[in-house]
């Protein structure tokens, strides 16, 4: 068969991602910080817009006159009120001849420069480093502390064998060994041994030097330590339960981790895009954006389009910056509406969650949002991503309120996180000297109608952190021996 090649016209429909499109897709799945900094970014970048600061006196305050002529400059960009105002600032404030000069001047630069100061945190790596030099007694000593210091990791631990260390340096593992024992009693001590039970040997011989017991419970039995197995430990030792219980006080005094109280992660400050409030059976939403950005397109620039005389390449580059920032505004205005439409049609089917708080989430899915609102099951996953809800019991991210549903032999419904409050509640009324199993508790379950495998119990329970039955029982003796 011939290949041969034809001119022809073809009429087909596929889908264009605009740049509006992909824009306001973005937005979307922004929190309202971000979306606060990327408007800052484009107030940078696009020379049409600007910072609309409408913080003047109200329409209804000002007189027919005042308001034509502060349109007149607002829209015009006459800057020629503002140049006046700065030169009599300027004016008045030259004191270059001499005469009377206000005393509070130097405050002011020694304010501001006490305020604009960067505190400088010193890192763990940065404070080792600093000991190590003082301590180390030549340069090869000093070059080994160094490659030592710069491998511990933020908990304060060395995650790197030995022989590693000491092929890399060129010098022997003693050495390198004799080096790590010298900086784990540098401050913090504890730092740059390999496991957690090795630092927590370190501080216990530096702070209870003469408690051979507590040096033994490290040594000897840190397994059955983790594992609570007292009973073991004090066998072993031949000492009272009451004593082992006394020792682990002392244990409880040491940190896992040495490194961590130099560790120079950031805290997350969440700030709420939405507050959601139950009033008289209303929820009422209100959108926290008040601190984002306003803008608006400088008037200036929609007149330069208008003129005839004007190059055309900087017309062509004005009329592009303009449909830029009407975009923007566009898909910030579309964003918002979006979230508020979102949110509140969760906040319909969690009506219980406001008015009762945590344990009371109904079954929900992105799937019946996206029904309700009219969207598509994507576009709820980006309006609820990064987002968080200020409500009466506290701050919520909004995938927060979508919960899977359980199956249940009644018509009630039943979601995952009513079932792990009812766990958390029948383990807290249960008898302390004997625990309930996971068994017994997926029957407890199965009276109240849910269905649901013990595999789930032991997940739901790990959630929340409740230790299995035996552990429980464990813990429930000491604390009561302990009280004796």
């Amino acid at each position: 068969m011939a290949v041969t090649i034809k001119i022809g016209q073809q009429q087909t429909q596929k889908l264009v991602m605009t740049q509006s499109l992909k824009q306001s897709i973005e937005m979307l799945q922004l929190s309202t910080q971000d979306l606060a900094e990327t408007i800052s970014q484009e107030l940078i970048e696009n020379p049409v817009l600007e910072e609309d600061f409408s913080a003047g006196p109200s329409l209804s305050e000002m007189d027919g006159g005042e308001l034509v002529s502060g349109l007149t400059q607002r829209l015009s960009g006459d800057d020629s009120l503002a140049q006046r105002m700065d030169e009599k600032d300027l004016s008045y404030a030259d004191v270059s001849d001499g005469g009377y000069q206000a005393d509070y001047g130097d405050d002011d630069r020694k304010r501001k420069f006490i305020e604009n100061m960067v505190a400088h945190r010193e890192s763990l790596t940065e404070h080792l480093l600093s000991q190590g030099r003082i301590a180390s007694k030549s340069e090869k000593e000093q070059r080994l502390f160094e490659s030592i210091i710069t491998a511990i990791d933020e908990r304060g631990l060395l995650p790197y064998p030995v022989e590693d260390i000491a092929r890399e340096n060129a010098v022997t593992e003693q050495e390198v060994r004799d080096a790590i024992e010298v900086i784990a009693n540098f401050d913090p001590p504890g730092c740059g041994v390999p496991t957690v039970r090795e630092s927590l040997l370190v501080q216990a011989r530096g702070m209870y030097p003469d408690d051979a017991v507590l040096e033994k419970f490290l040594l000897d039995h840190f397994s059955d330590l983790e594992k609570l197995d007292y009973d073991k430990i004090a066998r072993a030792l031949n000492i009272t339960l009451q004593d082992v219980v006394e020792k682990t006080k002392l244990l409880n005094t040491l940190t896992p981790y040495p490194g961590r109280q130099y560790s120079m992660k950031d805290i997350r400050y969440i700030i709420p895009d939405v507050e959601v409030q139950c009033v008289d059976g209303e929820i009422i939403i209100t959108v926290n954006d008040d601190w984002v950005p306003q803008v608006r397109i400088n008037r200036y620039y929609i007149d330069l389009l208008k003129k005839k005389n004007i190059d055309k390449n900087l017309k062509e580059y004005i009329r592009e910056k303009v449909q830029s920032a009407r975009y923007l505004m566009r898909n910030v205005s579309n964003r918002r509406d979006t979230i508020v439409r979102v949110v509140a049609a969760i906040m319909q089917h969690q009506s219980d969650f406001l008015m009762r708080g945590p344990g009371h989430l109904m079954p929900l899915t992105h799937t019946e949002i996206a029904g309700e609102v009219g969207m598509h099951e994507s576009t709820i996953s980006r309006v609820t991503s990064n987002k968080f809800v200020q409500t009466a019991w506290g701050v919520y991210e909004l995938k927060y309120f979508f919960v899977s549903k359980l199956r249940s032999s009644n018509d009630e419904q039943y979601s995952s996180e009513k079932v792990i409050s009812l766990i958390k509640d029948i383990v807290a009324a249960e008898d302390p000297l004997n625990p309930l199993s996971d068994d017994a508790i997926l029957v407890k379950l199965q009276k109240l109608g849910i269905i649901l495998s013990r595999r789930t119990i032991a997940k739901y329970r790990g959630i929340v952190h409740i230790p299995p039955s035996n552990k429980r029982k464990k813990l429930n003796m000491i604390k009561s021996e302990a009280k004796l």
